[in-house]
């Protein structure tokens, strides 16, 4: 039998999100000012040569103790992370409670792709066992489905990961604060 920690494990290092929760030392005010000294307005975006650069890290909105903000990045990557954070005061400093997550398009195209070719994955284990399909016409096509399967989960969990892991490191930095939770 698998430990139930193991597959935890694994579902977290699978999935596009991570649930955090950081310590500071500095109060919700001091910490809200530093943020506001770190996260850009978001600017509309241009094309080519006219592309968007920002001077600071993070590019985002604070409203009063809770900001959404994502990492000011200057190359394409559809599964960047979205970071929501809320702030509260705590004993001996602030407790900053973290949500990354896809953008809202981008989770519903990917359930919706992935669904698709889930529904044709198991359309392929029904024609291997029930329609004799490596015989016949569809031969080694029927695996198809399979790899973009493969593939679509490998290209989200590897595009969000990343980004999601430099984005930790640096909220340790811009909050001064260490991770107490994962």
């Amino acid at each position: 039998m698998i430990p139930e920690k193991f597959i935890k494990h694994m579902i977290k290092k699978l999935l596009p999100f991570e649930k955090l929760v950081y310590h500071s030392t500095l109060s919700k005010e001091e910490l809200i000012n530093h943020l506001q000294n770190e996260i850009e307005p978001e600017k509309s975006f241009g094309f080519g040569a006219h592309r968007t650069s920002y001077s600071k890290p993070y590019i985002g909105k604070i409203y009063a103790a809770r900001f959404e903000i994502k990492k000011a990045i200057n190359y394409r990557n559809s599964f960047l992370p979205i970071i929501k954070g809320d702030i509260k005061n705590d004993i001996n400093g602030s407790k900053i409670n973290i949500n990354m997550g896809l953008p809202d398009f981008i989770k519903a195209f990917m359930i919706l792709w992935l669904g698709g070719v889930s529904v044709a994955c198991i359309g392929g284990i029904y024609s291997l066992f029930f329609a004799d399909a490596i015989n016949s016409e569809t031969g080694p096509f029927i695996f198809i489905p399979f790899a973009m399967l493969l593939f679509g989960i490998a290209m989200v969990s590897f595009g969000f990961k990343t980004e999601s892991q430099k984005s930790i490191k640096d909220l340790e930095e811009i909050l001064q604060a260490k991770v107490i939770e994962e």
